[in-house]
């Protein structure tokens, strides 16, 4: 046993640390999640020096770590991070395909798609409007989203203000908006089959 008396360490995205959190509450895992800013998705470089800091300093707590990222734009930096340890990460791009499970494969068909989660709604301002300088230079919203077809919310936990949000946010796109409750389910389908082999590695 470990000194923090779990096997398993979750290094998870602030985006998703409280639903990652959840899962594993829910189902009884023993396990403790620790979180990295979400700011860093506005410096992308910087998740993999980040990400391995934090595995430096959890592995000698613990016999794994579960690692609760997309690539998120590091091109292939983080997958080598983790390489180099005895850690995993839940496969895709980002967290918005995890949340999105079966309806990503629409992405195949209409690239102009865009997903929103819970947790882009509630920080649009911060992440999106002030992360990519909109707040500034207001014209370079054509640049970014003049391509986008229709936007699908794919929503975790159903909030009345936050469904307003949403709206608001189609609205100054000027895109359709389709909301999906998926709930966290198809996270922790990615999540259940990284633990179950931790287990398998202690059994």
């Amino acid at each position: 046993m470990t000194a923090t008396g779990a096997p398993v360490a979750f290094i998870a995205c602030g985006a998703v640390a409280q639903d990652t959190a959840a899962i594993v509450k829910a189902r009884g895992w023993h396990a403790d999640v620790h979180g990295i800013s979400s700011d860093l998705h506005m410096t992308p470089l910087e998740i993999g020096p980040a990400v391995e800091a934090k595995l430096q300093d959890l592995l000698p707590r613990y016999e794994r770590v579960i690692v609760v990222y997309g690539d998120c734009g590091t091109g292939g930096r983080l997958d080598a991070v983790l390489a180099k340890y005895p850690a995993a990460r839940p496969a895709g791009y980002h967290c918005f395909q995890w949340y999105a499970g079966d309806l990503y494969e629409r992405f195949n068909d209409d690239i102009g798609i865009y997903f929103l989660t819970d947790w882009l709604v509630q920080n649009w301002d911060r992440a999106v409007v002030h992360g990519l300088g909109l707040d500034r230079f207001p014209w370079l919203k054509d640049e970014y989203f003049g391509n986008l077809t229709r936007i699908l919310f794919v929503r975790q936990h159903p909030d009345p203000e936050r469904e307003v949000r949403a709206r608001e946010i189609a609205a100054w796109m000027g895109k359709p908006l389709e909301i999906h409750d998926l709930g966290v389910k198809p996270l922790q389908d990615l999540l259940v089959p990284l633990m179950e082999e931790t287990t398998d590695v202690r059994s």
